[in-house]
């Protein structure tokens, strides 16, 4: 599961229109081997293997700060984030504990998603929930107890405090819808993912 879930993952990071032949297969190892982006991924799905068990969770933490200085982004061990994450860059990536994120996420840099202890109940933190296929542009932040529905993307600079309806585009300080997408026919899910 966990070697399925890190190849889906490198994948999601190669040009999806090209997904034969060896030259595909050279690509998604030189992104491997040479990205720290990918090389983030991996070192979070690793992480995420070791914070289930509580006398290897200090490893995991390790293995996050690593990822921190390697590559600029923290990803909580205890976050829920499905196959075919794809990090456009990954400085200043940080993704808190309580997150759940569907598959095929495409996230760029700058973005922030966590919970917010301002707006819950005394002591309880809600967090952000995202559906598959979502989409968050640069310096975008989503925060506390939100749903951001299936094939969403969020726009640069964002501020996401409300629900996303499945399939909206949004934009702005605090986020608005700003038009519905059409129907994402260009993008494939990763294979191991269907």
């Amino acid at each position: 599961m966990l070697l399925k879930t890190i190849i889906a993952d490198v994948r999601s990071n190669v040009d999806h229109t090209r997904r034969s032949g060896l030259g595909y297969w050279a690509r998604v190892f030189g992104k491997l081997l040479f990205t720290p982006t990918v090389q983030v991924v991996v070192m979070f799905r690793i992480s995420t293997a070791l914070y289930k068990f509580p006398p290897t969770r200090p490893f995991a933490f390790i293995l996050r700060s690593m990822a921190v200085v390697w590559g600029g982004t923290e990803l909580h061990p205890a976050a829920k984030i499905g196959p075919g994450l794809c990090l456009i860059h990954s400085q200043k990536v940080l993704i808190a504990d309580g997150v759940t994120i569907g598959k095929d996420a495409r996230i760029s840099h700058g973005v922030s998603i966590g919970g917010d202890t301002g707006r819950g109940a005394a002591g309880i933190v809600g967090f952000p929930v995202l559906g598959d296929g979502v989409t968050i542009a640069l310096d975008s932040i989503v925060l506390g107890p939100v749903t951001i529905g299936d094939g969403a993307v969020i726009s640069a600079q964002s501020l996401v405090v409300r629900d996303v309806p499945a399939g909206a585009v949004v934009a702005g300080s605090p986020a608005r819808v700003v038009r519905m997408a059409e129907p994402a026919e260009a993008l494939e899910p990763s294979k191991e993912t269907e």
